[in-house]
Parts: C-alpha cells; sequence; structure tokens
C-alpha cells in the first residue's frame, strides 16, 4: 500500500472540497444541480471524483476491487427494474412523511412488484447511494433517485406507458437504454473478439450486436430500432437522446470554436443536427450567422415547430433553414461557399471506413476557406505521456490533463467517456477517438486539425479541421 500517494489523493481531496466550499458559499445556495452544473465547479468536482476513486483503488484489496466491478452489471440490471416499474414517480407522489418515503410493501402493491425482490433491488441501489433506506424495508428518493423521476403521475403511467419518457428531462430514458440495450448488447463482446470471423471486422454488421438479439446478425442497430416492432424502443432512443445533451449547459457549443468570428452573411451546416436545438445557441449570440440544419426528412420536418417555439425571430428572418440530407451522399449542390460544416457526436458513432466516407462527401463541399467542427468525445491515455509518434495533430489543449497525483485522463471522474467507448464499440462496432486517431481520419479525407478545444470546462470537447 502507497501510504505517500493516499496522502498526495488526501491533499487533493481536501484541497478541492475547500474550492467547493468558497464557491458554494457565494452562490448562496445548497442546491446540488445549481452549482456543480456551473463551469466554475467543473475542475475541482472531478479533482474530487478523480482523486477519491483512485483512493479507493489503493486501499482495497485487488481481489476485492475485481469483485466489485466484475458485478457491476448488478447495478445496471437495479436500476433498469426501478426505471421500468415506476419506483421513483409512486415514491414521489405517494410517500409518506418529511422524506416521502414507503414500506417496500406500499411500493409493491402500486406497481405490482414482489416487494421482497424489489426491496433487494433497491437496498443495493441505495447502498450505492440511489434512493436512501430511512429504516428497515422504508425507502425515499433522494437527489440522485429523482433525476430519474419522467414528472408523470402513477395514474397517467398507467394509462400511457409508452408516454411515460415524454415531456421529461431524458435522463430516465437513458438509464433504460443504458441497462437495457446496450447492456444486453455488451454481453456479446468476448465472443465477438474472440472469433476469428469478427476480431479484425469493424464492420457494423460484425458489432456485439450482431448476436445480442434473435434476427440481428444481418442488421444494424439503428435499423433494427426502425422496425415496426421496436417503436417503444426507438421513442425511448429519442428521449435518451434528449437526456445526453441535457447533461450539458445549453451554451456547451460555445465554448470551443469562435463562432463569432465567422463574418456576417456566413453560412454554418449542422449535418445530422436533429431539429437543431443544440446549434440553437450560435444563431442566438450569432446574428450574422445563417444555419442550415441538416438530417432526416422525418426530422427535420419537426425542425420549424421547435425554432417557432425556441427563436422564432431567427425563423422569420430566415436565419436558420432545413435540409433532408444523408450524410453519406453528396452535399446538396446549392450548399456553396460553407464557412463551416458541424459534425457533432456523428463520428462516434460509425467504424473508421464510414467516418472519412462521411467526411469526403463534406471536404468535396469545401472551399479553401471551409471550418468543420467535430463535437465528440476526445479520448485521453490513461498514461502521463500523451504524444504519439509521428502524429500531426495540431495545437493541443494544455488544461485538458489531470494534475499530477490524478490520472492524466482524470480517471473515474471521466469514465463515462470510457464506458461509451465500448458502448458503441458493443452497438456499432464503432468508437470514441484520441486526437490522433481523429488525424488518421481527418487525413485520408483531406482535411488537417488546426485546433483541439479538449479541456474539460469545454464541457464537450472539439476539433478544427481546415481542408489540404
Amino acid at each position: 500500500m502507497d501510504i505517500k500517494q493516499i496522502e498526495a489523493l488526501s491533499s487533493v481531496i481536501s484541497a478541492s472540497a475547500a474550492q467547493l466550499k468558497e464557491l458554494q458559499d457565494s452562490l448562496k445556495t445548497t442546491q446540488h444541480s445549481a452549482s456543480t452544473a456551473r463551469a466554475e465547479f467543473l475542475k475541482p468536482s472531478l479533482e474530487v471524483v478523480a482523486a477519491a476513486s483512485q483512493l479507493i483503488a489503493l486501499v482495497r484489496t485487488p481481489e476485492r476491487y475485481l469483485m466489485d466491478m466484475s458485478t457491476g452489471h448488478q447495478l445496471s440490471s437495479s436500476l433498469r427494474v426501478v426505471v421500468e416499474t415506476n419506483v421513483v414517480e409512486i415514491l414521489r407522489e405517494k410517500g409518506k412523511g418529511p422524506k416521502k418515503a414507503l414500506h417496500i410493501k406500499e411500493i409493491g402493491a402500486y406497481n405490482r412488484v414482489n416487494y421482497l425482490k424489489l426491496g433487494r433491488v433497491m437496498r443495493l441501489l441505495a447502498t450505492h447511494h440511489v434512493f436512501e433506506e430511512v429504516s428497515p424495508n422504508v425507502f425515499a428518493n433522494n437527489t440522485i433517485s429523482l433525476a430519474m423521476d419522467t414528472g408523470k403521475s402513477l395514474a397517467q403511467l398507467e394509462a400511457a406507458p409508452e408516454e411515460k419518457y415524454d415531456g421529461s428531462n431524458g435522463i430516465a430514458a437513458l438509464v433504460g437504454l443504458f441497462s437495457d440495450e446496450t447492456m444486453h448488447n455488451s454481453v456479446g463482446i468476448a465472443e465477438i473478439l474472440k472469433s476469428p470471423e469478427t476480431t479484425n471486422s469493424f464492420s457494423p454488421f460484425d458489432a456485439p450486436f450482431s448476436i445480442a438479439w434473435p434476427g440481428t446478425r444481418n442488421i444494424k442497430m439503428y435499423d433494427w430500432l426502425n422496425l415496426p416492432e421496436n417503436k417503444p424502443r426507438l421513442k425511448r432512443f429519442g428521449m435518451a437522446m434528449n437526456g445526453m445533451n441535457s447533461m450539458t449547459p445549453p451554451d456547451a457549443i460555445l465554448r470551443g470554436f469562435n463562432w463569432s468570428s465567422l463574418a456576417p452573411g456566413s453560412i454554418v451546416v449542422d449535418c445530422g443536427g436533429g431539429v437543431g436545438s443544440v446549434s440553437l445557441p450560435i444563431v442566438q449570440t450569432c446574428p450574422q450567422i445563417h444555419l442550415i440544419v441538416q438530417d432526416t426528412g422525418p426530422v427535420v420536418a419537426e425542425a420549424p415547430a421547435f425554432w417557432k417555439a425556441n427563436q422564432p425571430e431567427a425563423l422569420a428572418q430566415g436565419r436558420v433553414s432545413f435540409q433532408a440530407h444523408n450524410f453519406f451522399e453528396p452535399q446538396p449542390a446549392e450548399n456553396t461557399n460553407i464557412a463551416v460544416y458541424l459534425l457533432r457526436m456523428i463520428m462516434h458513432n460509425w467504424p473508421d471506413a464510414e467516418c472519412v466516407q462521411i467526411l469526403k462527401r463534406v471536404r468535396a463541399a469545401c472551399t479553401p476557406n471551409t471550418r468543420i467542427v467535430i463535437v465528440d468525445n476526445i479520448m485521453l491515455y490513461a498514461s502521463r505521456d500523451q504524444t504519439v509518434e509521428g502524429a500531426d495533430v495540431g495545437a493541443q489543449d494544455p488544461d485538458a490533463l489531470a494534475p499530477e497525483p490524478l490520472l492524466a485522463n482524470w480517471g473515474a471522474a471521466n469514465s463515462l467517456s470510457y464506458k461509451q467507448d465500448i458502448n458503441m464499440l458493443s452497438n456499432h462496432n464503432a468508437c470514441e477517438r484520441t486526437v490522433p486517431e481523429f488525424a488518421d481520419l481527418l487525413g485520408p479525407a483531406g482535411f488537417k486539425i488546426v485546433e483541439v478545444h479538449q479541456a474539460h470546462q469545454s464541457w464537450l470537447p472539439q476539433i478544427v479541421a481546415v481542408p489540404i
């Protein structure tokens, strides 16, 4: 046991906690979401989480640490149970006393789940700080469990279960997706990697998803979700993507590329941009820009209603328009002299060959002055040395790495990025990428990296590239 390392990590926790207290006092609020969602809280919060998790790894026996990791799937399974049986909403609506608590017998009576089994599931979650067991077999929501509240009444949930996630922040849907389809897909990773027929394949048809469900051997996950029998899953998937967006501040897209530097009349194309919700702040803060939102026909058909509700002036002034477009096809001929192509959370859904194809379609429509902005997870190496011999990666972000003695990639404080990487492997045979790996994609497509906005205070890392 490395006592010096333990002491160093303890010092990081103490110093960061003091910084958080100072920030909290300045806000005059104890609301968790009101404070830690703010940019200035992010770095000390990451330092506490990274140091605490690294400290746990140091002081636990290796055997117990490994057993905790290998049984982590039970937490996912338990979260799925409480989401799909409406436990959070039951406690919020039917709970009694100051903590709005209920005995597991009462919870089971409302959701018709065997209370003895349900109680064991909830106790595991309470042991991991999701829910509170206020007395034996009596449970209440806490701050963490309430993040899964859809806001629906029990009567609404029973009358229209398919509308459970409608109008919510999407977090419950995201938990449902991760603990259902994505966890199911991940079970097949070992088989896919061990098989000589699939281990070296990067085809979407050889993703672990392909062996996870009946009839999925020759279909991509997105096409499978669009099958009529999977309509509830597709709807949940859409709400889960809203949940992913809700985890970042609405102005996150502005924390990187300098959109205000674009000249009046500049055109920005948001490729695969949904209804344009992520690029909305660009239009709000940069009135000189015209935005074109591209996505599939059914998606962009919903976009005008979104803009009418959220930025009607831009819609009325013609500063935003919409195109039905498949990004594997050539850019529409009318898209000339484009200043920026924005590709947000697209690359990680596709293996390298498909990503190069997407980028080549964009490159063919670029002028020498066009920029592309890729918004995606940028993976850091766990080692302190981040250099890769021969990689031309442009300007690096000096604040991307965690300070010593923390792991350079922020350890468990940044673990969701690495779990997402395995999610992409499980679902699509795709991946999250390091900066050198992005460079390897961009070069063959005719681009080079000129800026990297990777520090965590950017919320969503960005890579800026130019034609070559």
